[in-house]
């Protein structure tokens, strides 16, 4: 599978949880609020320094995403997001009572495998929707607006206007 039908798989998985779960709240997406409706616990703890967080899925029991209690807010949401992506991405290829333990450094590997882009497209696209990231855009809302508007880090919002298209120069100035 190639990276462009990963990232339109995770988009289409996002977009499903944002209209079944989310409907329309607004923004900023709330992922620990659409976990706990997902029956996914959410819990932050004292984790080495180099662990962003991680899922944990046992057969027969709910998930836990964890979340390293040290990170900013916005850090936690897009943590929370990818670990959603995770989940989501493991339901894809498996029945209901898989088992699943993964932990995020916070430096990623050059060569992420299929699952890790699969989360990262996900966390993307449920925090940062294209259609809302290219109004605001249009708009000419400043890089910090947008990033505030989000929720999320300058960097996620650099790579999410990188990954759209979206002229990284027009923004800042405006």
């Amino acid at each position: 599978m190639n990276h462009a039908s990963i990232h339109l798989d995770a988009k289409k998985s996002a977009y499903q949880i944002l209209d079944s779960v989310w409907r329309g709240r607004g923004f900023p997406v709330d992922p620990t609020a659409i976990a706990t409706q997902m029956g996914i616990a959410v819990l932050e703890a004292e984790l080495p320094e180099n662990i962003l967080g991680g899922l944990i899925k046992d057969a027969g029991k709910a998930p836990v995403v964890m979340l390293n209690q040290c990170d900013s807010a916005d850090r936690k949401r897009f943590n929370c997001a990818q670990k959603l992506g995770y989940y989501a991405g493991q339901m894809n290829r498996h029945a209901e009572c898989y088992k699943y333990v993964e932990f995020r450094l916070r430096q990623g590997g050059i060569d992420d495998g299929a699952l890790e882009v699969f989360a990262d497209a996900f966390a993307a696209s449920l925090l940062m929707p294209d259609l809302a990231v290219r109004q605001l855009a249009r708009k000419g809302l400043a890089f910090s607006g947008m990033a505030s508007h989000f929720g999320v880090t300058a960097d996620a919002l650099e790579y999410r206007l990188k990954q759209l298209g979206i002229d990284l120069e027009q923004i800042v100035a405006a």
